[in-house]
């Protein structure tokens, strides 16, 4: 993320050091030609200047972009300052009398000039709490909160889909356990009982079938040694 309040917050040094330097020479008695004291002058003037235009337009993005409540009072205190510092200037320029003439009692002198600094003051503060803010705003940390926040949504939708799953499976079981109770129950059908002949012999029948086949074998054979032995006796006279 580009830091622009950092860049801004050095104009400052432009501001300050031509007038300090003017101030450090007549402090030592040194002569300044009028050309070289108006041009350290007009670099101050046209850095401070820059310095309140981009604080101004910074600070109000910055407002604007991330509504910060505290940065917004500092923005309004910025213009309010800069609006009534203006004035002197603008009965300036409409009456066409220089401004030391408006600004004639030492104390307007003294409350333009601390008016001045505390205006650069809040314009650096301005633009380093605009950094701040922009940079702590948490894009990432905004993202990965969106993020959760569909992870629960998803979370609920899923869960209500098994919640309706487990109501209908339970339902379907309700309706076959009804059908289920609804239908006649088959009555046990009977296993036909084996049928088997009696001996055709002597007539014999059991419910056993083994006892009657084995019955039957031997009344055979007895029926076959009774007519061998009948075959074999001599025939009376």
């Amino acid at each position: 993320m580009t830091r622009f309040g950092r860049w801004i917050s050095l104009l400052p040094i432009l501001a300050l050091v031509p007038r300090l330097g003017l101030v450090v020479l007549a402090s030592d008695h040194q002569q300044v030609s009028p050309g070289t004291r108006a041009a350290l002058l007009w670099l101050s003037s046209a850095a401070l200047a820059v310095l309140v235009g981009l604080a101004e337009v910074y600070v109000g993005m910055a407002v604007v972009s991330r509504r910060h409540a505290g940065l917004a009072s500092l923005w309004v205190a910025i213009t309010v300052l800069l609006n009534a510092l203006i004035v002197p200037l603008s009965v300036s320029g409409l009456e066409a009398v220089p401004v030391w003439e408006i600004l004639s009692s030492r104390g307007l002198q003294v409350a333009w000039g601390a008016g001045l600094g505390l205006l650069s003051t809040l314009c650096v503060c301005g633009c380093l709490w605009a950094d701040v803010v922009r940079e702590g705003s948490g894009l990432e940390e905004t993202y990965e909160a969106h993020l959760l926040a569909r992870i629960d949504k998803e979370e609920e939708r899923r869960a209500a889909v098994e919640t309706e799953l487990a109501a209908k499976s339970a339902r379907a079981a309700e309706l076959e356990n009804r059908i289920a109770a609804l239908k006649p129950v088959p009555k046990p059908v009977p296993k036909p009982v084996a049928k088997h002949r009696a001996c055709d012999i002597c007539g014999y029948w059991d419910p056993d079938r083994r006892k009657v086949g084995g019955h039957i074998v031997h009344c055979r054979r007895k029926a076959k040694r009774e007519k061998a032995a009948a075959g074999t006796e001599p025939k009376p006279s």
